[in-house]
């Protein structure tokens, strides 16, 4: 019994140490793998990058301002295991599809980035797509199958500020897939009536009172193409200031010189039965009479004048012969006369990039151009002729600071004939230069002359020499028009560069010009001087005296609204307690209180 037992007891020892050494044996094996692995995996980083090899450094080491030094593989190094380094490298969750696979045809490079690594493995059998932190790898045609789906097409509403939705769906169409489509909101009216009453129709509407706006459905790399596309499409134009300083001059000039010879001076020669003109292109018409005006100077009867062309005179007259008291006067006429009129226009204006901007100064003339009569009634259609100076320009600015200019000046005058046909006379051009930001363009030499010579004379008499030139008249006559124009372009990037607080100021002054050329009793002035003393008092502390004053101006003119706020602000400051008892805040406090959607 004894050896039995003990038998039975070895064999339990020897059981139990047969699958200690199985136990150790597997554990010794995983150690030998775990160090292959590692002496694998150092390998793989001694690819990678010779800098690492010997120098026990980290990862961060190798990636240098996002460059990797050098990335070496061996031969035969698969595409599936580089993109495995690759991630390890980079700290990148690289997802390969299972069709993944195949060699590399490089064994180096050198300085090169992520993504520059990433094409060198895929090469132009593989596509990578990123989407959020996984970057995952396919072949072409599982790419391309991919890409093509219509699940991943979405949409996107852009707004426009500046570019119509017309244009810029012309532009981005290139950047959309065939897929892919869009819609743009319905155009603004870009005519803005003129000439037109209130009642004509163009105030209304339902039009879209938003901003232009596009809507696109596509694929999301396409979107966010477009998306980059119109950020730089949609921005801001730029402005030009145009200070035109237009000048319009005539200059007349007339010169008479003869000698007048007046028989009966200081008489009225009348109650003659004919008068003629002798020389003239056309004799006056003759009453029925059967005495010539000769004969009545022959018979001694008072009157009767003949009137001849060829002395400088009074009232168009030349000579004049009859028989009075025998009265006689003589005198010579030089009269030169020097009209001289300047028509000065010196607008500003400001115009956005390639668009229209127009100034006219001028009259505009109605004519009756079309009668349309029924038997019922008679229409007349009635036009008008713009006459005056008229200035047109379209500018096009450049990045250099330069602007190209089409610009068309006119100047004209016109007048209604007998028929109420209009005639114009005008002078006109139209150019395209190109001047720099700051520089002045002359346009001068649009001007015209007149010059007119005539000479009457009394026949034989006005052709002798020497005594001739007592019995004839010179007329001279010389009209110079011109208009010379000044533009001075700038480029406005800010609304501030306009200098509008300048011209403010400007009109102020006028206003003021204006107020002192009034006369002094009247009481618009009498306001402007009293209001000007009760804000000077104001400035001063003196409230009393500039209440004083103002309830004068007030007296005077009691919507002087510039007057009622100073008062208003001195009662505010000095008794605020009786501001809340004016009478027009009574009213709108009570109209408030009367309606519960009261809106100021």
């Amino acid at each position: 019994m004894y050896r039995k037992k003990n038998s039975n007891g070895k064999t339990t020892i020897r059981a139990r140490l047969f699958v200690w050494s199985i136990v150790l044996v597997l554990m010794a094996a995983i150690a030998v793998a775990d160090v292959d692995h590692g002496l694998a995996e150092a390998n793989l980083w001694a690819n990678v990058s010779v800098a690492q090899i010997g120098t026990g450094g980290s990862q961060e080491s190798i990636l240098k301002d996002g460059m990797i030094p050098v990335f070496r593989c061996e031969e035969n190094f698969g595409v599936r295991k580089a993109l495995a380094l690759l991630s390890s490298i980079c700290q990148k969750n690289i997802v390969p599809s299972p069709n993944v696979d195949g060699l590399l045809a490089f064994r180096q490079l050198t300085n090169v980035t992520f993504d520059e690594v990433m094409d060198a493995i895929l090469g132009d059998n593989y596509k990578y797509e990123k989407r959020g932190n996984l970057i995952r790898v396919y072949t072409k045609d599982e790419y391309n199958k991919i890409m093509a789906d219509p699940g991943r097409m979405t949409y996107k509403i852009f707004t426009l500020y500046y570019i119509s939705a017309a244009e810029a769906m012309n532009l981005i169409t290139p950047v959309l897939s065939g897929a892919g489509s869009m819609q743009g909101s319905s155009p603004a009216e870009n005519i803005v009536p003129t000439g037109n009453s209130i009642s004509s129709g163009s105030g209304g509407g339902d039009t879209m009172a938003l901003n232009d706006t596009i809507v696109i459905e596509d694929y999301p790399e396409n979107i966010a193409e477009v998306e980059k596309m119109l950020k730089q499409l949609d921005v801001r134009p730029k402005q030009v200031l145009v200070e035109a300083t237009i000048l319009s001059a005539v200059l007349t000039e007339g010169l008479e010189l003869g000698i007048d010879l007046n028989f009966a001076a200081g008489v009225s020669l009348t109650g003659t039965s004919a008068t003629a003109e002798v020389g003239g292109a056309n004799a006056a018409a003759l009453e029925t009479t059967t005495t010539t005006p000769l004969g009545q100077v022959a018979a001694g009867t008072a009157g009767s004048p003949i009137e001849t062309s060829g002395f400088a005179s009074i009232g168009g007259n030349g000579l004049r012969v009859g028989v009075t008291s025998g009265d006689f006067a003589a005198f010579i006429t030089a009269l030169e006369t020097v009209t001289d009129t300047t028509i000065l226009a010196n607008p500003k204006i400001l115009a956005v990039n390639k668009q229209l901007g127009m100034v006219y100064i001028g009259n505009k003339i109605g004519y009756t151009s079309q009668t349309t009569q029924t038997q019922t009634s008679t229409t007349q259609q009635v036009e008008f002729l713009e006459t005056g100076t008229r200035l047109a320009f379209r500018p096009y600015i450049g990045n250099d600071g330069y602007i190209r200019m089409d610009i068309q000046p006119k100047d004209s005058s016109g007048t209604l004939k007998a028929n109420n046909i209009p005639d114009e006379f005008s002078t006109e051009l139209a150019t395209n230069i190109i001047v720099k930001d700051g520089q002045t363009i002359v346009i001068g030499g649009l001007f015209r002359d007149v010059v007119v010579t005539s000479r009457s004379q009394i026949p034989l008499l006005g052709d002798l020499p020497l005594i001739g030139a007592f019995f004839r008249k010179t007329t001279d006559s010389v009209q110079r028009q011109e208009v010379i124009i000044l533009l001075t372009v700038h480029i406005i990037d800010e609304a501030k560069e306009t200098n509008s607080d300048a011209r403010i100021d400007d009109i102020r002054r006028k206003r003021l010009g204006a107020k002192e050329e009034l006369q002094w009793a009247g009481k618009a002035r009498l306001a402007e001087d009293r209001y000007v003393l009760a804000a000077r008092k104001y400035l001063e502390g003196d409230t009393d005296a500039a209440m004083n004053e103002l309830n004068y101006v007030l007296e005077l003119r009691p919507s002087y609204l510039e007057a009622i706020r100073l008062k208003e602000r001195i009662i505010g400051e000095t008794r605020p307690d009786e501001l809340d008892s004016m009478e027009r805040i009574l009213l709108g406090d009570i109209e408030r209180e009367d309606s519960d959607k009261w809106r100021r």
